[in-house]
């Protein structure tokens, strides 16, 4: 979760849309730091972060849709890269919600 975090917020300049789609730049470094941070709290607290990791999914979704919001007239490379990260996203945010509702429902073994 941390490694797409990390490319959604390089991806601007993976992908090359720097130079016309700025509004699309800042969105998606500022969500990539987002998603690396969830992640890491998932990392290191994964009981203490079940109701973020429904929001993960969430950010996904909004990942899919936001070229068209934020973006103006995105090409295909565009969509294709935030379709593609938004979708891991979902996918593992819940995949993160069900780690954490395992660890929230099942005691700690005491060693």
């Amino acid at each position: 979760m941390f490694l797409i975090g990390l490319y959604c917020a390089v991806s601007p300049w993976v992908v090359h849309f720097t130079t016309n789609q700025s509004f699309l730049v800042v969105h998606n470094v500022i969500i990539g730091i987002a998603i690396g941070l969830l992640a890491l709290g998932f990392t290191v607290t994964p009981a203490r972060m079940y109701g973020l990791s429904w929001a993960m999914s969430a950010i996904g979704v909004w990942l899919i849709i936001s070229p068209w919001i934020v973006g103006t007239n995105p090409d295909a490379g565009v969509i294709a890269n935030n379709a593609v990260l938004g979708g891991l996203t979902v996918a593992l945010g819940l995949l993160c919600a069900a780690a954490a509702a395992k660890a929230k429902s099942s005691p700690r073994a005491s060693a």
